[in-house]
């Protein structure tokens, strides 16, 4: 039994309710999504689109994840959103909407990166649709898509005015992944944890065109239900002798000065890190509050991969205090702030990617050390280093 290290170390059917009984007709039976769970990332004007289409369709169950709170900017883009919202949390703020919008839908929430979220917290997920407004978000949902093997469908909207979207499908860890349509410095940016460059839902700039963000968003975010779905099905029924290879499908579309839409598929890349680490062998602790040492006893294993690199000690620039975050690096470099002087210049003195007999970390609790709640591990036979990421 040998774990791959991850790359970032270096249903119950719900009876349709009579309103919603215009989409009875519709060629996707009604039955299909009342009896899957689906998994929304992110809850700004895309997510709030893909979720209302989610629930005309009465879907079973859909979980959404955002780790924001609603601001007066999503008040004129998000059909869920209203002022009495803003400062609340965006995530909770959509499943009470939601809950209240389609009853026949069983909605939950999580107030947190899609990284900070336990593997097997999503246990039954059928599909997971990406509204991110950045890629490090996305290479973090398709390294869990990956590892989970779940079909993934990524929106995004872009465009010097936002009148340009794009959808593509991933179908699972034999297929291309959304690593695998970067290039190879982007992906080394992403691997790295550095910063990603966002791309957010509305351009900050003024401009003296209609707002176009909502116009983007209900047309990409119902045309990444209906794609994803449609490739879900295709793919249920799909050559087993064509299984391997499968190429990532993406439609474009642009609503600018012309009307242009494309189709384009993206083959697995040879050189994306992700596949082989995804294959890796998972392992749920033997308690909730188990140590590295005791996941490892139970298992007959030396090393434990912890997916994403953990800051364990860090320093603050400004005012030299020392403390021990216990977080994600991600998370750290782009939330994290000095609890004495709240400086976001950091330094980080240890971060750990594996722990092994020999780390002065193996008898600390797992979720002590920043790993969420309900976690599937890696694990390996062969001890690892840890190692920090620069």
């Amino acid at each position: 039994m040998k774990a791959a290290r991850s790359p970032f170390s270096e249903h119950n059917s719900v009876s349709c309710s009579p309103s919603f009984s215009r989409t009875a007709g519709a060629r996707l039976p009604r039955t299909s999504p009342a009896g899957m769970t689906f998994l929304v990332v992110g809850g700004g004007a895309l997510g709030n689109e893909v979720l209302k289409n989610l629930g005309l369709l009465g879907a079973g169950r859909a979980i959404v994840v955002d780790p924001d709170i609603v601001e007066a900017s999503n008040l004129s883009r998000s059909v869920f959103f209203h002022g009495s919202d803003c400062g609340r949390p965006k995530a909770t703020t959509l499943r009470a909407s939601l809950t209240s919008a389609f009853p026949d839908t069983q909605w939950r929430s999580y107030d947190c990166e899609i990284a900070d979220l336990g593997f097997a917290s999503l246990a039954g997920v059928a599909l997971i649709l990406t509204c991110a407004d950045n890629d490090l978000a996305r290479m973090e949902a398709a390294w869990l898509a990956l590892c989970l093997d779940v079909p993934m469908v990524d929106g995004g909207l872009g465009g010097s005015e936002y009148w340009h979207g794009r959808v593509s499908f991933f179908a699972g860890r034999q297929a291309a992944c959304f690593c695998c349509k970067l290039t190879p410095r982007r992906r080394r940016e992403l691997l790295s944890l550095s910063l990603a460059a966002g791309h957010p839902c509305q351009q900050r700039t003024e401009t003296t065109l209609l707002p176009s963000t909502p116009t983007m968003a209900s047309i990409v975010g119902a045309l990444q239900v209906d794609f994803g779905l449609k490739c879900l099905h295709e793919l249920a029924h799909r050559d087993q002798e064509n299984e391997n290879d499968r190429p990532a499908r993406t439609i474009e579309i642009s609503l600018g000065s012309t009307t242009v839409v494309r189709r384009f598929a993206t083959p697995l890349s040879k050189g994306c890190p992700f596949h082989e680490a995804a294959q890796a062998q998972r392992f749920a602790l033997p308690h909730p509050r188990a140590s590295a040492r005791e996941l490892l006893d139970s298992e007959g294993a030396e090393t434990v991969d912890l997916d994403w690199p953990i800051c364990t000690e860090a320093r603050c620039l400004d005012c030299g205090s020392g403390w021990q975050p216990m977080r994600r690096v991600a998370w750290l470099r782009r939330r994290g702030a000095c609890p004495h002087c709240t400086s976001h210049r950091i330094l980080e003195n240890e971060v750990i990617s594996t722990l092994n007999l020999n780390s002065r970390w193996i008898d600390t609790p797992l979720v002590e050390l920043g790993l969420p709640d309900h976690h599937l591990y890696a694990i390996g036979p062969e001890p690892g280093q840890p190692k920090g990421v620069a």
